[in-house]
C-alpha cells in the first residue's frame, strides 16, 4: 500500500469491520491487533457485575451463527467423502462396490431375521470394510482440515460461506481487572489446526461414543456464549464472518480520527 502524504499517524482507531473493537494502525497498515473501544468498555462497566474485570472481548467480534457453520460443516463432509472415495478407488477400484453389495445383503438378512423375531449380526468381511473406510475417511478428514486450517485458517465449506477461524482471545476470567488487554486476529497456526482437525476427524468417525460427542460439538453453539462448538473450545478457536467490502476495510482503508 503506498503512503498518502495525509496518513494518520500510528495508534489505535475505530476498527471499519467491527464497530465494537479499535484496531491498530501502525502508521503504514492496519496491524491484526485489536481491543475493546473505549466507549463500548465504559458502557459495560456501568454494570456493577463487570466493574472488576473486562467483558469478554470475543463477543465484538463478528462471531458465526449456527447455520452458517452447519453450511461449513456439510460442505466440508462432501468434500472429505468425496476424497475418501477416490483414495479408495485408486488403491482398490472394486472396495466400495464390494462394500456396498455386502451391506445391501446384510441389510436383507436383518429384514428377515426381524421377521422372525431374530436378529442378524454382519459378516466379518463387511465389518472390516466398514472399518476400513471409516479409517480412510477419518485420515482423510484430518489432513483436508488440518491442511486448510493451518495454511489458510479457513476449509472450502468455511470460505463458500464466508468464515473464517481464528484465535480465541483470552476469556474474561483471565484478564486482569482494569487492564487494556489486546490481541491479535490471526489464523488458528498448526497447533491448533492439528487439534480442531484431529478431533473433528475422531468426533466423526470414531464409533458410537465419539458420534454422541459429535453430536453436542454440532449444537453447542447454539447456546454457547462465544458460539463455540466442542472442537473449538479444545483448539481455543472462534469462527468469525468474512464480508467482503467490510473484511476490505480493515485491508485498504486507511483510519480517521473519531
Amino acid at each position: 500500500m503506498s503512503i498518502r502524504p495525509d496518513s494518520p499517524p500510528g495508534g489505535w482507531y475505530r476498527d471499519p469491520a467491527n464497530p465494537g473493537l479499535e484496531r491498530y494502525w501502525d502508521g503504514q497498515a492496519w496491524t491484526q491487533v485489536v481491543r475493546h473501544s473505549p466507549q463500548t468498555t465504559l458502557k459495560l462497566r456501568t454494570h456493577p457485575q463487570n466493574t472488576s474485570r473486562k467483558a469478554d472481548p470475543a463477543l465484538d467480534l463478528p462471531l458465526a451463527g449456527w447455520w452458517r457453520r452447519l453450511g461449513a460443516g456439510i460442505i466440508d463432509s462432501i468434500i472429505a467423502w468425496v476424497l475418501a472415495a477416490i483414495v479408495l478407488l485408486t488403491a482398490a477400484p472394486d472396495f466400495l462396490s464390494r462394500t456396498a453389495e455386502q451391506y445391501l445383503a446384510y441389510s436383507q438378512e436383518v429384514a428377515d431375521a426381524l421377521l422372525i423375531g431374530e436378529f442378524a449380526t454382519p459378516t466379518q468381511a463387511l465389518a472390516n470394510n466398514v472399518s476400513t473406510l471409516l479409517l480412510a475417511l477419518g485420515g482423510i478428514t484430518a489432513v483436508y482440515c488440518i491442511a486448510f486450517l493451518g495454511t489458510w485458517g479457513a476449509t472450502l465449506g468455511h470460505k463458500a460461506v464466508g468464515v473464517k477461524v481464528v484465535r480465541a482471545p483470552l476469556s474474561p476470567s483471565m484478564i486482569p481487572p482494569h487492564t487494556d488487554y489486546t490481541f491479535t486476529e490471526e489464523k488458528p497456526g498448526w497447533l491448533r489446526a492439528v487439534s480442531k482437525g484431529l478431533s473433528w476427524a475422531l468426533f466423526s468417525t470414531g464409533g458410537s461414543i465419539f458420534m454422541l460427542i459429535q453430536a453436542v460439538n454440532v449444537f453447542l453453539p447454539l447456546w454457547h456464549r462465544r458460539k463455540q462448538s466442542v472442537t473449538d473450545i479444545f483448539a481455543s478457536t472462534l469462527l468469525v464472518k468474512v464480508h467482503g467490502e467490510r473484511a476490505e476495510q480493515i485491508d485498504q482503508a486507511q483510519p480517521s480520527e473519531d
